[in-house]
């Protein structure tokens, strides 16, 4: 036997191989008393609705920062710094320029109605984006110049998610993006 480096002849001769020294059998793994394979496959058992509690306290977080209390267009408009309130008191400030391209397309009596920020509400059960505003939905139709692309039909319009991220981006705090 080759003795390893550092090590003496003598060393190797006296130590055995080491799997020799220990085989490894089926047995091995097999499950026991404080191993099972099959406890992991078995669903834990929660309390009913917990999950759903679990999911709407993640959602109450992912919403804290949506205003709740919405301004006309016309009102922020008149402001010298637009701005409304979120859920937890932040401001959530307005882009002049964002404001100013919406009163471009609206009537007078338009902007008197229409509340910002408009919510686009962003659901896990689709990969859209929807607005129940319909005015709002005419703002941003003729904002963005969408032509007969996403209409509002059935109390809605629809927008893919990655759409809807640009608007939320792009519209200056008067487009914001809710989940449920």
């Amino acid at each position: 036997m080759n003795p390893h480096f550092g090590q003496t002849a003598e060393a190797a001769k006296t130590s055995p191989p080491p799997c020799k020294e220990h085989l490894i059998s089926a047995k091995d793994f097999r499950p026991t008393e404080r191993f099972s394979g099959s406890a992991s496959l078995e669903p834990a058992v929660v309390a009913p609705g917990s999950i759903d509690r679990w999911i709407s306290f993640e959602l109450g977080r992912l919403n804290a920062g949506l205003v709740v209390e919405k301004k006309t267009l016309t009102r922020l408009l008149a402001e010298p710094e637009p701005e409304c309130r979120t859920r937890e008191g932040d401001p959530h400030p307005f882009d002049r320029t964002a404001l100013d391209r919406y009163a471009a397309v609206l009537t007078r009596e338009e902007a008197d109605d229409l509340r910002l920020p408009l919510t686009l509400v962003a659901s896990a059960d689709s990969d859209s984006a929807y607005l129940t505003d319909e005015l709002g939905a005419k703002a941003v139709r003729a904002v963005e110049k969408f032509g007969r692309a996403f209409p509002f039909r059935d109390g809605r319009m629809a927008l893919p998610h990655s759409l809807a991220m640009d608007l939320v981006r792009r519209h200056g705090g008067a487009v914001q993006l809710a989940f449920g």
